[in-house]
C-alpha cells in the first residue's frame, strides 16, 4: 500500500503544471499573486498530492467540491513551501462543516486562568487531532481566501497545529525547525515574545494578537502564524521579533500586500 501510495505521489509531481491549474490556483488563494512562477508551480504539484492523499468528508450535508479541496490543500501546502516534502502524512481526512459546529469537551483544569475551562458543548470554528483529522468549517475558510481578513485564517491555524504535533502529541509552540536555527535560542526567544504578549494585556493595552493566542504557547505559535501569511508587515511593524522566528521557520515571506 505504502509502495502505490508512493508512486502515485511520484506520479502526481512529475506532471507538468497546466495553465488551467495556474488560474485556479490563483481564483481560490489570494496570496498566489504575490508567489514567484517557481512557487506556483510547487504549490499546484504539492496540492494535486494532498487532495488525492487525503479522505475528505463534508458534515450536515455540505456537499465538497473539488473546488474546497484545492482551496484548502493549497492553504495549507503554502505554509510548507519550504518543506516540499511535507504532506501532513499524519492526518489521513479532513472534515469540513459548513459552518462553526458544537463540540463536546470535557473539563481542564490548568494552572492558569488563560486555559482554565468547564466541560459541556461548545461552538467550534476548527480543531485538530493528533493523527486524526484536521476540522475546519467552509464559512470562516472562505473567508480567509478573500484578502487578509484582519490576520485570521483557520487553515493556517488549524496546520500550524499540525506542524507544532510533528514532535509529539502535546502541542507546546515548537515546530520542527531547520538546521539552520537553533531550536533552543528559538524556544526561548518565542516564549519571551508570549510572556511579553500576555503582560502587556494584563496591563491594559490593545495588542495585535488576540486573546485566544495569549491561552497556551501553542496557540500562540498558530495565530502568529495567521498573522504571518494573512498580515505579515503588520506583524512585522507591531511584533517584529515574532515575525523573525516565523520566518526563519517558515522561510517564506509575501509581501507587497494589496490595499484593504
Amino acid at each position: 500500500m505504502l509502495e502505490w501510495l508512493l508512486g502515485k505521489r511520484r506520479y502526481l509531481l512529475k506532471q507538468d503544471v497546466t495553465r488551467d491549474e495556474l488560474r485556479r490556483l490563483r481564483r481560490l488563494l489570494w496570496q498566489a499573486e504575490l508567489m514567484e512562477l517557481g512557487q506556483l508551480d510547487q504549490l499546484v504539484k504539492w496540492t494535486r498530492v494532498f487532495v488525492a492523499e487525503k479522505h475528505w468528508e463534508g458534515c450536515e450535508g455540505l456537499v465538497v467540491t473539488d473546488d474546497m479541496k484545492w482551496m484548502i490543500a493549497s492553504m495549507a501546502g503554502m505554509i510548507v513551501l519550504a518543506y516540499p516534502d511535507w504532506y501532513f502524512d499524519s492526518t489521513s481526512t479532513v472534515l469540513i462543516y459548513p459552518t462553526t459546529y458544537v463540540a463536546r469537551v470535557e473539563p481542564q483544569y490548568f494552572t492558569n486562568t488563560y486555559n482554565a475551562t468547564l466541560g459541556g458543548e461548545f461552538h467550534r470554528a476548527g480543531q485538530t487531532i493528533y493523527r486524526g483529522p484536521v476540522i475546519l468549517n467552509w464559512r470562516d475558510v472562505q473567508s480567509a481566501s478573500q484578502g487578509p481578513n484582519e490576520g485570521h485564517h483557520l487553515v493556517v491555524h488549524e496546520f500550524a497545529h499540525q506542524l507544532d504535533m510533528i514532535n509529539g502529541p502535546s502541542a507546546d509552540g515548537l515546530p520542527p525547525l531547520p538546521a539552520t536555527v537553533d531550536e533552543g535560542t528559538w524556544r526561548r526567544a518565542m516564549k519571551a515574545e508570549y510572556e511579553v504578549a500576555r503582560e502587556m494585556v494584563s496591563q491594559g493595552h490593545r495588542i495585535l494578537m488576540d486573546h485566544y493566542g495569549l491561552s497556551h504557547e501553542s496557540e500562540f505559535f498558530a495565530v502568529a502564524s495567521e498573522l504571518y501569511f494573512q498580515m505579515p508587515e503588520t506583524l512585522a511593524e507591531y511584533h517584529p521579533n515574532v515575525y523573525v522566528l516565523l520566518r526563519d521557520f517558515y522561510v517564506t515571506e509575501l509581501h507587497s500586500f494589496p490595499e484593504t
